[in-house]
């Protein structure tokens, strides 16, 4: 049995590893079953992978397979698995530094790194096996990217020059939309965005997904400043941020393109079909706008965020923590006042949650402006 893949690249590097991933010579499904038995592990199997997924009691879960080759009948196809031995599985991988096995038993622990791995982890170098593998997989092209990001690797130039290739023969063409928004989505949800974005536009890669994007410097100091926002928010926006504040100087055709390219659907669609309007109007507005304005437009936090990473506006940054401002008083309270039962208790209780947020009274004077209000509005 192998430990194998990134978890022996993590292992070298000092670095907790993400995923744990193991490697029989045999039927992994059938190994796979057993020790979840023995572990009391829940078993979810791919058959068709030869994979098993086990996820303990306490929550930690390992991925066990058997080793096996891989053949691809076209590009950016999936590929046609069969069984094989630990040389095979090694070569079917995507750079050096993930084709390396530790030799876990029978006998003491032993390295297997036929290609190198150990090296260009010390050379801090991401390197693609052969030419062909940006061809068989071009998401692998992806996965360099947020690699040599994650690592602060650099990727070989061999390699550069592969994905160069690939690009031009039209392989990347063949990627589903579904495939290639994972990988942006992987690629937006880890640290260091700005130069995820600079990698992505060195080797090329913004001509699979909309050849209009934005390549200017600024852009990377907006990405940075688009980080530090959703730093101040944690937990209150997604990767899309990042797809916006790059699709800022796009007009509705790149849009349009770059929706298709990455097979958007719901909010996330209408959001960018929309975007260079909301874009060209909150920017006009970005020095006058309020928080309840900008929330009053029915904006994502991606948005708002988005917009004011691309302008600087400290003033659209916090309708993003408005957002999470709650009234005190309720409807009760106003007809516990003597406020009549009718629309303008809710009139009322809107208008004071727009000038909560946008700070012009306090918590403590939530009730006098709300019964203000209302009586305003019934005489």
């Amino acid at each position: 049995m192998y430990l194998v893949g990134g978890a022996v690249r993590d292992l070298l590097l000092g670095r907790a590893a993400v995923d744990l991933d193991l490697a029989v010579e045999g039927d992994g499904v059938a190994f796979g079953r057993a020790l979840a038995r023995q572990l009391g592990a829940t078993a979810r199997v791919h058959e068709r992978f030869g994979t098993a997924a086990l996820e303990l009691a306490d929550g930690s879960r390992f991925d066990i397979a058997s080793t096996r080759a891989e053949t691809y009948e076209a590009a950016g196809a999936l590929p046609r698995v069969t069984r094989s031995s630990l040389a095979p599985d090694l070569a079917r991988r995507d750079f050096t530094i993930n084709a390396m096995a530790l030799r876990i038993s029978p006998g003491r622990p032993a390295l297997v790194d036929p290609f190198g791995g150990r090296q260009d982890i010390e050379r801090r170098l991401i390197r693609m096996l052969h030419p062909g593998s940006p061809k068989d997989d071009p998401t692998r092209a992806f996965r360099a990217v947020r690699y040599a990001n994650r690592l602060r690797f650099r990727i070989e130039s061999k390699t550069r020059d592969w994905i160069a290739g690939a690009l031009e023969s039209g392989a990347f063409e063949a990627i589903s939309g579904d495939r290639l928004r994972r990988e942006l989505v992987l690629l937006f949800s880890e640290e260091n965005r700005a130069r995820a974005v600079a990698l992505l536009l060195r080797v090329g890669l913004f001509c699979a997904l909309e050849p209009t994007l934005s390549r200017d410097r600024r852009l990377l100091s907006c990405l940075r400043r688009a980080e530090k926002i959703a730093g101040r928010h944690p937990g209150k926006t997604t990767w899309f941020l990042y797809l916006l504040v790059w699709a800022g100087g796009l007009d509705d055709g790149g849009v349009l393109r770059l929706c298709r390219r990455l097979a958007l659907a719901g909010e996330d669609e209408a959001a960018l079909l929309r975007w260079p309007a909301t874009l060209a109007d909150l920017t006009a507005e970005a020095s006058r706008i309020t928080p309840s304005h900008a929330l009053g437009r029915g904006l994502s936090r991606d948005e708002i965020g988005a917009v004011a990473a691309l302008t600087a506006s400290r003033r659209l940054e916090r309708a993003l923590a408005a957002l999470e401002t709650r009234l005190a008083v309720r409807g009760r309270d106003l007809l516990a006042a003597g406020v009549p039962a009718g629309p303008r208790v809710g009139q009322a209780l809107r208008a004071t949650l727009a000038a909560l947020r946008d700070g012009r009274i306090s918590r403590k004077e939530e009730l006098a402006f709300a019964l203000r209000t209302a009586l305003s509005e019934a005489s």
